[in-house]
């Protein structure tokens, strides 16, 4: 498709519309790589210059990002999630339509250091479930996440583990227990080469960190979690309270 040379409107501002009409009509798709500068400069008969400032702009727009050295994207569309929500990643990602699905990185028993202690108002020494899976939306990366799960309240936990995506379901089921109510923290963190690699992007790639600790209705500890998730992929909200 060649541009109007012969109309009012810049060449870069013609080039940007036609870009937004092809993501929108799916010829671009979430997360898909454009064409090289040159490949676009044949199609649509521009300057390199032309495309780099259509570029450019679409990119301080919000519909592309950029790589160094590896080309131009399409901006994916950020999944919406509650930050106070107490409810299991299975059926929230259920419930807005998509495929949860798991993967277990590891799963050991671990001796409670002094933080994992008081987190759960044992000992040092006791025993503690550490799982580390990779969860994934529609078969992407979507978080790193490390859980703590304390043995002496959940004896024989990690022989369960693997029957369900939701371990909040396994809670509810074997021991008849579940959360009532988190409380959470959350910072901006780089990602670093390992985190990189789980999450198929660049080293220096923000992340939210949440750190999670969830109660039950006694007010016991029922587990700590560490979870990562790409800025680019999630926006969080937060409702504090219903409108009158």
């Amino acid at each position: 498709m060649k541009l109007d040379v012969s109309s009012q409107t810049p060449l870069y501002a013609q080039l940007k519309q036609i870009i937004k009409e092809e993501i929108s009509r799916g010829v671009y798709k979430s997360g898909q790589k454009l064409p090289p500068e040159s490949e676009m400069c044949d199609t649509y008969g521009v300057s390199r210059v032309t495309v780099r400032r259509a570029i450019t702009d679409l990119v301080e727009e919000g519909f592309l990002y950029s790589q160094q050295g590896k080309g131009s994207y399409v901006q994916e569309t950020k999944m919406k999630r509650e930050l106070i929500s107490v409810g299991s990643f299975s059926d929230i990602t259920t419930a807005s339509g998509k495929k949860p699905s798991a993967q277990i990185l590891s799963n050991v028993i671990i001796e409670a250091d002094e933080k994992l202690a008081d987190i759960f108002k044992g000992r040092e020494g006791d025993r503690v479930l550490k799982l580390h899976r990779l969860l994934y939306i529609d078969h992407s990366p979507f978080i790193i996440e490390t859980s703590y799960f304390p043995l002496g309240l959940l004896p024989d936990l990690e022989q369960h583990i693997g029957e369900s995506l939701s371990t909040y379901q396994i809670l509810k089921k074997r021991y008849g227990i579940e959360p009532s109510y988190s409380e959470k923290t959350l910072e901006v963190v780089q990602s670093l080469e390992y985190e990189a690699n789980l999450f198929r992007c660049d080293r220096g790639e923000l992340l939210y960190r949440i750190d999670k600790i969830s109660y039950d209705a006694e007010d016991r500890p029922l587990h700590y979690s560490q979870s990562l998730y790409m800025t680019s992929k999630v926006m969080f909200t937060l409702h504090t309270g219903k409108k009158t």
